[in-house]
């Protein structure tokens, strides 16, 4: 990756430059990581709605259909 920095007259980095191409690839892995979290976010919810069913905090679940909609 070559990265350019801009520094002020103390010596302080307050920017970076980088290629287009690598800013694109860049974003473009940062969405893939966002959809991940947002999938794992869904599962981890999902467990402890059924945790919760199966220690009588809840009295109903959603179905799988409902699930996959809020998603």
């Amino acid at each position: 990756m070559s990265i350019q920095y801009i520094i002020d007259e103390e010596g302080k980095q307050t920017a970076v430059i980088v290629p287009i191409e690598e800013w694109k690839q860049l974003r473009s892995e940062h969405e893939k990581l966002l959809n991940k979290l947002e999938v794992l976010g869904g599962l981890q919810d999902a467990l402890k709605e059924v945790q919760d069913i199966k220690e009588g905090k809840r009295k109903k679940g959603r179905t799988l259909g409902e699930f996959l909609n809020e998603m």
